[in-house]
């Protein structure tokens, strides 16, 4: 069979390479045909079957029941599918590995389907294809054909190899074509598939099945200084984002204290005091700019006093005299203190003093038990409640509500400041301009799919698989809970609890 390496990726008319969508988010429509259609989670199949006449109809019973006419005429036998064993055996072997868990089975079906060739004598025709981390496999049995008629492409067996038994196998890695991928095991499509169909799981029969192109994503435009930019490199990415290193903080000025004398005070003035000591008074000093490698200097004998910083004394501004004991309190209004305007909760103060959600039995911050203190709720600042943690290390405190998406700056809520934007860029064009918001509601983490193209997936910590979020319905969010957007994901981290 064909070597496992990967070929030079598939191009549009444009020239660029194509652009590698989510497999479970592209329609696939289905050619009505005698064969059978199966898609699985991240597996798409179409096998031959062999249809076989059913044998002569049985002669016709009188009528049972009152009312319904006269005996029917029997019908003419017509064809109907033949039980093969093979094609269960196909069907079966793509439930499993789909059923693994992974989003790219592609790569684990090829080698199994390479296996279980070697032992079928008279394997059926079939066109089944898999999402690899890059791309797509294709493994062309039989008449299986694959094409994609909008760029002229056609694949057959009769490329490939020719087994042992006789049987033409292509097996191929591929990048995803730009257009629509055609798959059929041989039979004739007399009829197109209906525009509006769609096939999001499950076996029926047809001739053929369309896996539709996804929509080419966008170029990013310029960031915003204001915005908050987090990079997301995809895991199928060929070529890494780069990466923007902060810039080195400056070296401080040096400062270095210049002698001066004293007054009859003893302040930093020039002169000498009564006792003979003097006292030093820095003067600012121009700063130098740090050389290569620098000489060990001596350092000057420990002064008395000395100002921290370069410039002289600043007057201290005149002081209100304090109140003397027993002397009538001022009428005069105090100060009002400016408004604390960070968002309140009611919560739980452990005994050192840190507000804790009321549902909590240990203290975020210090551990300790708050089952300890009485369960009186108090009134406080409420303080982060966790951690993004994207795929690319990068984490984002949730003090904040956030909109997050491909141009979330552009959205009105972020330009009043209701909302904090967190850009988030996605090579396989998933991401939609506005797609989640994150809202911390009292001591809860709420996610919310705003409308998005291509949807929200949520997978909570030990599930076996994904599911989808109902737009605009909100979800709180789990410790450990695993959020997937496009092509990108990140966890949701939070130190007060798995409640």
């Amino acid at each position: 069979m064909s070597s496992a390496t990967p070929p030079a990726p598939l191009t549009g008319t444009t020239g660029a390479p194509a652009t590698v969508p989510p497999f479970d988010q592209v329609a696939v429509r289905v050619a009505p045909g005698p064969d059978l259609v199966v898609r699985l989670p991240g597996v798409l199949l179409v096998v031959g079957v062999t249809n076989r006449p059913t044998g002569p109809a049985a002669p016709a019973a009188k009528p049972a029941l009152v009312g319904w006419g006269s005996a029917p005429v029997p019908a003419a036998p017509v064809a109907a599918p033949a039980g093969d064993a093979h094609v269960g055996e196909l069907v079966a072997l793509c439930r499993r590995v789909s059923a693994a868990g992974s989003r790219a089975p592609g790569r684990r079906l090829h080698e199994e389907l390479r296996s279980w060739l070697g032992t079928v004598t008279d394997p059926p025709s079939f066109a089944v294809t898999a999402a690899t981390e890059d791309g797509l496999t294709l493994v062309l049995v039989g008449g299986g054909t694959a094409e994609v008629p909008d760029l002229g492409l056609r694949l057959t067996p009769a490329q490939g190899e020719k087994l042992d038994n006789g049987t033409l196998v292509l097996d191929r890695f591929v990048t995803w074509p730009p257009a629509a991928l055609h798959l059929s095991a041989g039979s004739p499509a007399d009829t197109a598939p209906h525009p509006l169909a769609d096939l999001e799981a499950g076996a029926v029969p047809g001739a053929a099945a369309v896996l539709s192109p996804a929509p080419a994503p966008s170029a990013p435009g310029p960031t915003p200084a204001a915005t908050m930019q987090v990079r997301l490199p995809a895991p199928h990415a060929r070529v890494p984002l780069s990466t923007v290193k902060p810039p080195a903080p400056a070296a401080p000025a040096p400062v270095v204290p210049a002698p001066a004398g004293h007054d009859h005070a003893g302040h930093d003035h020039a002169g000498h005091d009564h006792a003979g000591h003097e006292h030093p008074a820095p003067a600012p000093v121009a700063a130098q700019p740090p050389a290569p490698a620098p000489a060990p200097v001596e350092l000057p004998a420990p002064k008395r006093s000395a100002l921290l910083f370069g410039g002289p004394a600043e007057a201290e501004p005149a002081r209100e005299p304090l109140p003397t004991p027993g002397a009538e309190p001022s009428s005069a209004p105090a100060a009002a203190e400016p408004e604390d305007d960070r968002p309140k909760v009611k919560g739980i103060l452990c005994k050192n003093g840190h507000l804790n959600d009321p549902r909590a039995g240990f203290c975020a911050l210090c551990g300790i038990r708050t089952t300890q203190q009485t369960a009186v709720l108090i009134e406080g600042v409420r303080p982060p409640l966790g951690l993004l943690v994207f795929d690319d290390g990068a984490t984002v405190s949730l003090d904040m509500d956030y909109l997050l998406g491909r141009e979330p700056e552009t959205d009105e809520r972020v330009a009043s400041g209701q909302l904090r934007p967190l850009l988030v860029l996605d090579q396989t064009g998933g991401v939609s301009r506005h797609h989640a918001e994150i809202r911390l509601e009292g001591w809860d983490v709420l996610l919310v799919d705003t409308g998005s193209a291509n949807g929200t997936l949520v997978a909570p910590r030990g599930a076996p698989g994904w599911s989808s979020l109902v737009p605009n319905q909100p979800v709180r969010l789990t410790p450990g809970m695993a959020v997937r957007m496009g092509g990108r994901q990140f966890a949701f981290e939070s130190p007060h609890g798995g409640f």
